[in-house]
């Protein structure tokens, strides 16, 4: 059974605090809670248990699954509906799904890694994290306007944080935090000042912060040899993630 979640559901928060697909979704919840028509949230329950969490906001679909019962959440989504689906790969597998991107988690734990001091800009316009991001082409940005509209409501619940280097040279995210986990993301540096410890110093950052304040560190990369970047900065593979369109779940 599926079915919509209501405000303050302590359960459904527990439940998405097991991966980096829950932390997106407690996010926007945490966020957003109930109260607009374009973010909603349901819960999949079998025996009385929660087995699957879902978000999507606007057409935008996340899913954290126990990867039980996949036939019954394949025919719902399907019903209400989505743009993209972002979720373990393993679960896209077992839905049969045509994945459009495919990457692993990473999870922050640390090593003898010594980033460059890169001080920072303490007052900045988004629209310079958006150029830099967009520059580089990064997965799920989109246009200037919706993702500013959603970034600054975010920041402003604390949900989300941007960082960006004293010259402009290069930023980082904490793309969605809650009072478990954080996940990173809007790594990126100007073309011409890529290969100078920038990206690496910046991420380092904010993974060391939020490790400190007791979060799980995770963040999304493609399947392509940047995993190694990370892997080299303290990052270690513990996951994968697909993304579907709407094409890809027949």
């Amino acid at each position: 059974m599926i079915r919509l979640v209501e405000k303050n559901n302590k359960d459904f928060s527990s439940f998405c605090d097991r991966d980096v697909f829950g932390t997106r979704i407690k996010a926007y919840y945490n966020c957003y809670s109930t109260d607009y028509d374009f973010v909603k949230f349901w819960v999949q329950i079998e025996n009385e248990k929660i087995i699957s969490a879902i978000s999507r906001v606007d057409g935008d679909v996340t899913i954290s699954s126990l990867g039980e019962n996949t036939d019954e959440l394949k025919e719902f989504l399907n019903v209400v509906g989505f743009s993209t689906i972002q979720c373990e790969k393993k679960i896209a597998e077992k839905m049969n799904a045509v994945e459009q991107l495919c990457g692993y988690v990473v999870e922050y734990v640390g090593n003898d890694y010594k980033p460059k001091e890169i001080p920072l800009k303490q007052n900045f316009e988004l629209k310079e994290i958006y150029n830099i991001i967009s520059t580089a082409k990064l997965v799920g940005v989109g246009d200037y306007l919706p993702w500013l509209s959603d970034v600054t409501f975010r920041r402003n619940r604390n949900v989300t944080e941007a960082i960006l280097s004293k010259d402009g040279e290069g930023c980082a995210m904490v793309l969605f935090r809650t009072d478990k986990a954080s996940l990173l993301g809007g790594v990126a540096t100007q073309p011409e000042c890529r290969g100078k410890g920038i990206a690496g110093a910046l991420v380092t950052y904010l993974a060391k912060n939020e490790l400190q304040n007791g979060n799980r560190v995770e963040l999304l990369c493609k399947h392509d040899s940047i995993v190694e970047f990370y892997k080299s900065i303290g990052f270690i593979v513990k996951n994968e993630w697909s993304i579907i369109n709407e094409t890809g779940l027949l």
